[in-house]
């Protein structure tokens, strides 16, 4: 039995066919795309980490509702956004990331995939939140950057009520977590649920949030202040 399948039924995750096999060309796909990605070049620590650990918590504590709008904030080879597109083909995702030669490798998956609810676009999340204010329902980040910042990155393209979530590891309770209460109440959310896992024998979290009111007009900042000025505050 393939690596992947057997982690899959491990964890008791249960795929249709066309998604698993979707699921282990893109792993093929970017291990050997010819602009570096990833550092992960092996087939089995790919399943791992760049397909379980994206689709592990969206399968075990909350199923995407059909036709919503998603986007992926810092997609980067299309981590978590192609994975989560292939297994929730009724969710329409915007795979966003401000790097021209990752965009380009996640168009290719894209296309050669198949894959007909997923758009990719190169832009800025500060830029291309003025022009999609309140578009979407969900939103997600991976490996991108602390999480008050991916809040203020988030906050306005999602509609109130939305929501986002967060990927993060066992560093979240001690070195984040502060940041995010601070940030969350001066933008308007609520930490709905800190869910915290094991998967590969490490400590994961799962963080979600909801947008309870509308995001001020200041929001988005400047391109670069999330990061300078960051809301929850300097480390």
């Amino acid at each position: 039995m393939n690596f992947m399948l057997r982690v899959l039924e491990k964890y008791e995750i249960f795929l249709n066919e066309n998604s698993y096999k979707k699921l282990e060309s893109f792993i093929e796909l970017i291990i050997n795309y010819p602009v570096n990605l990833t550092a992960i070049k092996d087939k089995e620590e790919a399943s791992k980490h760049l397909i379980i650990d994206s689709i592990f918590p969206f399968e075990k504590y909350y199923q995407l509702k059909d036709n919503m709008k998603m986007i992926d904030i810092g997609t980067g080879g299309g981590i978590p956004g192609i994975p989560l597109s292939i297994i929730y083909n009724n969710v329409d995702f915007t795979l966003l990331d401000s790097i021209e030669k990752k965009i380009n490798a996640v168009k290719y998956f894209i296309k050669t995939l198949n894959i007909n609810n997923a758009n990719s676009v190169n832009s800025r999340v500060e830029l291309f939140s003025k022009e999609h204010r309140e578009e979407y329902d969900y939103a997600t980040a991976k490996a991108v950057s602390r999480s008050d910042i991916l809040l203020e990155y988030a906050a306005p393209l999602l509609k109130i009520g939305g929501m986002l979530f967060l990927y993060k590891g066992p560093t979240y309770i001690t070195e984040e977590k502060k940041y995010l209460e601070i940030a969350a109440e001066k933008i308007g959310f609520k930490i709905e649920k800190e869910i915290n896992y094991q998967l590969f024998d490490k400590e994961r979290y799962f963080i979600i949030l909801k947008k309870e009111i509308e995001t001020p007009k200041k929001y988005p900042r400047k391109v670069g202040m999330a990061v300078r000025k960051p809301l929850g505050g300097i480390l």
